[in-house]
This record gives C-alpha cells, structure tokens and sequence, in this order.
C-alpha cells in the first residue's frame, strides 16, 4: 500500500514549513532555559551540571516529541492530513493513511520522551534517589518495547519506496558514524582526543540519523 504522495511538494512550501518550526521552536527554547534558570535559583539544580550532549540530548527531544506530537492531531482529521499528504489534490486521507501517520506520530512523541528523561529526571528530582532512578530507567525499558513494537508495524505498512528510505537512511548513518567514532576512540587512546561518555555518544547517534533521515526524505520527496 502506497502512504506516500505521488508528487514532491513544491520547495516553497518546504521553506515555509521549515520558518513555521523554527518559530515553534525558539520560544521552547527560550522556556526550557528559563525553566533551568529558576531550577538553579531554588536551590534544585546546583548539583546537576549540564554537559553539551544533555542539551544537544533535549533539543533533540523537543523537536521529535513536537513533530510527534504535531503529527498526531494532524491524523485526527483525514481531510488536514489529505492536505498534507499531497497539497495539488484535495482530496481526504484515507483510513490506512491517518492509522500510519498517528503510529509515525506516536513513535516520534516516544522517542523524544525517551531522549528527555535520563536528563530531565535528575533534574526535576535533585538529589537523585536509586529508587527514583530505578523507575526512571525501568519506564524506559517499556517506552523502548513500546517503541520497538511501534517501529515494526510503521516497517509493515510501509511501502517499498518508503522501506528503501528508511534502509538508507540507516545504512549511510551507521557508515558514517561507526568510522568518525572509531577515529575519536583512536584519538582517545593516543591522548590525543577528551573521553566521550556514552551518552555523548547516543546524543550525536540520534541527531545524525535525524539529519541524514531527513535529508534523505527530503531528497525522495517524502519530507512532509
């Protein structure tokens, strides 16, 4: 079943999109520094030092739980998501369409949850305890079933097109990144290179693959 337009929307219109985000964006930055910025004047964040991953880590959540979540109330109306789908025709999305758009929607607002919480959860609850930690990292072991659970069905209603996009986009991140993380291990051992902690690591995993994923959509004009 083919969930994809037939015709590429027009670059202005991906343009627009693109302003539209940054403007969403801005003030939710602006709201998360103020947010930290008063977690430190009462006392509940002195303990918690933000390393560059931890921010990379919630702006990255930020933008993937927004587009989720922004993609989930567009699949509540199959007439705005015909819209969106393909603009030259106007005409509703079908039934299969907005079930496989609110699954895309869904997947995404989790991942970005998932991306947030081994951040924001030392934060809001400065000093960690190990139970809360606990439940914390329990949580994400079931957000991440969920997810994966998500995945392989948006994998089955895909089309072949869209299956082939999501292969590259995989296979180019993994080519990439497995050898500038090589080359940084080997700068590590020589001395030559600061230490990445794994979650450095995981921070600059994701915000690769969703650059590459999203300029590879875009290329195939998948980029909605």
């Amino acid at each position: 079943m083919n969930l994809v337009s037939k015709s590429p929307k027009p670059r202005r219109h991906r343009l627009l999109q693109a302003l539209v985000g940054a403007v969403v964006a801005a003030p939710l930055g602006y709201l998360f520094g103020g947010y930290l910025v008063s977690l430190e004047e009462a006392g509940a964040a002195v303990s918690v030092d933000l390393s560059w991953s931890d921010v990379l880590a919630v702006a990255l959540a930020a933008m993937m739980a927004l587009t989720g979540l922004i993609t989930l109330l567009m699949s509540l109306s199959r007439r705005a998501l015909g819209r969106q789908i393909n603009p030259e025709e106007v005409r509703p999305a079908t039934p299969a369409q907005a079930v496989f758009y609110a699954q895309n929607g869904f997947v995404l607002f989790l991942a970005g949850v998932m991306m947030a919480t081994p951040v924001m959860v030392p934060l809001v609850f400065a000093p960690l305890s190990p139970m809360i930690a606990s439940a914390a990292m329990a949580g994400l072991i079931a957000l991440l079933l969920i997810q994966t659970a998500g995945n392989i069905a948006i994998w089955v209603r895909s089309d072949e097109f869209m299956r082939r996009a999501m292969g590259e986009s995989a296979a180019i991140s993994f080519a990439i990144l497995q050898g500038l993380l090589f080359l940084w291990a080997a700068g590590e051992k020589l001395g030559l290179l600061p230490q990445l902690t794994l979650w450095d690591a995981a921070s600059i995993m994701m915000a690769a693959y969703l650059v590459i994923g999203l300029f590879i959509t875009w290329r195939r004009g998948l980029a909605s």
